[in-house]
């Protein structure tokens, strides 16, 4: 169980680290970009399409780690006013249902790269434009799995978020 829960900080950690690092790289790609367009009236043709991306990235990340710490959006009005054994079915229902909805988003990002598959345009040198979409089943397919997770777990008290 310890050997689990080590490995499960790592995975946290890896994200975390993993959002920090998108995050900056495309602030700094954002930066060079205005830097080159203000003193050298020139700039890089592939950091448009890899910023739009990236920014996609750093959503379904960033929404990930919400999920994982349970600091998602949610409305806490109803299991403030229920009692711990109604308050527990409620819970399931909710992660269940939110599961269920980033399940089916992850199904429908699995059909949207599929489509972009048939055929696809570059998106930046050597990179098919299907590649950047993955971010869409990936992030939506581990979210809905960590809403399951939840499910199973001990409800957090009304109006705190996990850990």
């Amino acid at each position: 169980m310890a050997a689990a829960r080590r490995w499960l900080q790592r995975l946290h950690r890896a994200e975390d680290g993993l959002l920090a690092a998108l995050l900056g790289g495309l602030l700094l790609l954002s930066l060079a970009q205005i830097g080159l367009r203000m003193f050298f009236d020139t700039g890089l043709a592939w950091a448009e399409p890899l910023s739009r991306a990236g920014v996609l990235w750093l959503a379904l990340l960033g929404a990930l780690g919400a999920t994982r710490g349970q600091r998602h959006i949610a409305i806490d009005a109803l299991p403030r006013v229920l009692p711990p054994p109604a308050r527990r079915v409620a819970w399931f229902i909710a992660q269940l249902a939110a599961a269920a909805c980033c399940g089916y988003l992850a199904w429908l990002g699995v059909g949207l790269v599929a489509l972009e598959r048939e055929a696809p345009v570059p998106f930046v040198a050597g990179v098919p434009s299907w590649v950047p979409m993955l971010a869409l089943p990936a992030g939506f397919g581990l979210m809905a799995l960590r809403f399951v997770l939840s499910a199973l777990a001990d409800p957090s008290e009304p109006g705190e978020g996990g850990a």
